[in-house]
C-alpha cells in the first residue's frame, strides 16, 4: 500500500476465531462482537475480491497472523 495501512473493525463471529485460511466468508456461529484490525493489501482469488488484513491474535491463527476477508460483503 502506498500511504500505509489502514485500521478498520467489523463484527466477528465464532467461525472468525477459528479461521485456518483461504478467503473468510462468516458461514457460522453466534456473535462474539467488534474487532479491530489492519488492512495491509488487497487481491483477487477465483474472482472473489478480499482485504488482506493483519490480526492481532497472535502468528497461530489464521495465515501466520493474516486473513484474507471477503470484500464487498456485509458478512
Amino acid at each position: 500500500m502506498k500511504h500505509g495501512p489502514v485500521v478498520a473493525s467489523f463484527q466477528i463471529y465464532e467461525d472468525f476465531t477459528h479461521y485456518k485460511g483461504g478467503i473468510y466468508v462468516h458461514t457460522a456461529g453466534m456473535l462474539v462482537g467488534g474487532h479491530a484490525v489492519k488492512i495491509i493489501g488487497w487481491g483477487r482469488e477465483n474472482g472473489t475480491d478480499y482485504w488482506l488484513i493483519a490480526n492481532s491474535y497472535n502468528i497461530d491463527w489464521g495465515e501466520d497472523g493474516m486473513c484474507s476477508l471477503k470484500s464487498n460483503s456485509d458478512a
